[in-house]
């Protein structure tokens, strides 16, 4: 029912600098029971920390397995309680926490934002902490779930392992959708109109389309990188770049 494309790509500043891209995702489609569930997640590494791109992947990664675990256990139930969700968000951290604790490092050398989607036939829940932004359709446009958090200076965020997670931590549970859209920070300023705080809906749609009519959404990976890196993005951006698209086909049960 979901067809999913997702990639993340270094930023043109890292690759003069043969640094690697701290940004990840991952995602799958579930179905544990009777009901169909898109699990997603986008993480960006904090540029001034030596193993945010572990912390990134081992964030994105986790939050799937978690989720995806308790869809067995709960089915429908584990979107419409954002506590569960908050508490999924604590595991992954101790999986940070782990990570930190093997390779003998502080936590900090792990750190990540963390913006998640979990999306059931009749019900979803969003959660993010960090910059970055997630979209979904409403109506003939489209909204972010969420604005972007920015820290107390300039260029600074909130990370998935920020002493005060619990308290930027955002969660919402609400209906569901089927379009929906998550990116790091290296996109917002494309992908976003911050003046009023709204979304570039021309970004967004020639993707959804391609995407919705692609037989396999693999076909449009190439694409997708090619569009990532192009002059037209990269002039504006000099950033890792992540981009997770989802959409629904058929109707939900």
């Amino acid at each position: 029912m979901w067809r999913l494309l997702q990639q993340s790509l270094e930023g043109t500043s890292h690759r003069r600098s043969a640094t690697p891209c701290q940004d990840s995702c991952d995602g799958t489609v579930t179905s544990p029971g009777q009901e169909t569930f898109l699990v997603v997640a986008c993480a960006d590494g904090a540029g001034s920390v030596g193993l945010s791109q572990e912390g990134s992947a081992l964030a994105c990664r986790r939050f799937v397995q978690v989720a995806c675990e308790a869809l067995e256990r709960e089915g429908p139930e584990a979107v419409r309680d954002p506590e569960r969700i908050r508490d999924w968000y604590r595991q992954v951290r101790r999986a940070l926490e782990e990570e930190a604790a093997r390779r003998e490092v502080p936590l900090r050398e792990l750190s990540c934002t963390l913006l998640t989607a979990v999306v059931g036939e009749h019900a979803a829940v969003f959660a993010q902490v960090g910059d970055g932004a997630i979209v979904v359709r409403e109506g003939e446009g489209y909204v972010p779930i969420f604005w972007p958090q920015a820290g107390e200076y300039a260029n600074t965020t909130w990370f998935l392992t920020s002493a005060d997670l619990e308290q930027v931590l955002q969660v919402v549970s609400r209906e569901s959708v089927d379009e929906v859209a998550l990116f790091t920070d290296g996109l917002q300023m494309l992908a976003l109109h911050f003046a009023s705080r709204s979304v570039h809906r021309p970004f967004f749609e020639p993707l959804f389309t391609a995407l919705r009519g692609a037989a396999n959404p693999d076909d449009l990976v190439v694409p997708l990188r090619s569009f990532l890196d192009s002059p037209a993005v990269n002039e504006r951006t000099d950033d890792d770049k992540t981009l997770v698209l989802a959409v629904r086909v058929g109707e939900p049960g």
